[in-house]
């Protein structure tokens, strides 16, 4: 990527003496905070100048890879300078998130992610998005929540140790245990919330991606979830990619 260069996700590129510099000020908090994770997890250098993303010019590659990770699930931001309220939902399963973003996108109200994986929106419409939650299931309904606790640390491990195998299987060939184990496991972990060592972006990614893994393998051929052979490899190997630094 040149140094003048702008990328789709407007965010610019320019080099000091010794370092890279990532302007991603129009970014979303939520997108911002999910970067920081993958570059710590993937141990790659770097420090926030604000929302200016200082790297060494010798990881740009691998940066610039996680950008595009990062910008193919990313929303828009909202108006800098509009007023907003936020609610503290960061701590909520994923499955519920998803049930509460699919609502807000159908009433057409704009919303985004903070960086603690709270949510944001604009505070003219504060009572159309009180009204979406108040029609929400409680987020600690013990039958929401699943069996397996996002506190049980051990438990935790050993559901993501088997996605990861079976996510890794799933990248290099067909294998009917491991589409039985993904959909056992990517439906525990859509019911908690962020286990100890995630943040909330980073854990709102991972389970994402393994819903779209899951689904996929579960579509008849073209169903609207199906992929091709090819892609449903790709997506494997991205789940497990991810997994990969906490197993």
């Amino acid at each position: 990527m040149r140094d003048d260069e702008t990328t789709d996700d407007e965010t610019t590129e320019a080099e000091s003496d010794d370092e890279l510099l990532y302007d991603c000020t129009t970014w979303a908090g939520e997108s911002r905070g999910l970067l920081a994770s993958l570059l710590d997890s993937h141990g790659i250098p770097h420090a926030w100048q604000g929302t200016v993303l200082s790297v060494h010019p010798e990881d740009e590659d691998d940066v610039d890879d996680l950008i595009d990770d990062v910008m193919a699930s990313a929303r828009p931001a909202l108006d800098v300078a509009a007023a907003k309220v936020v609610y503290e939902v960061g701590s909520w399963p994923a499955a519920l998130q998803t049930m509460l973003a699919d609502s807000l996108t159908v009433a057409d109200l704009p919303y985004e992610w903070d960086h603690n994986g709270d949510l944001v929106v604009y505070a003219e419409h504060e009572e159309d998005v009180e009204a979406i939650l108040d029609e929400m299931p409680d987020p600690d309904d013990p039958e929401l929540v699943g069996d397996v606790s996002a506190d049980d640390g051990i438990a935790v491990h050993e559901l993501l140790d088997r996605l990861f195998l079976a996510s890794g299987k799933l990248a290099s060939r067909d294998d009917a245990a491991s589409v039985l184990a993904v959909d056992d496991v990517v439906g525990t972990l859509e019911r908690m919330g962020p286990p100890f060592g995630f943040e909330a972006p980073q854990w709102r990614h991972l389970v994402g991606r393994s819903v779209v893994l899951r689904d996929a393998l579960a579509a008849a051929p073209g169903a609207e979830d199906s992929l091709d052979d090819d892609e449903l490899r790709v997506v494997a190997g991205e789940v497990r990619d991810l997994l990969r630094t906490y197993v």
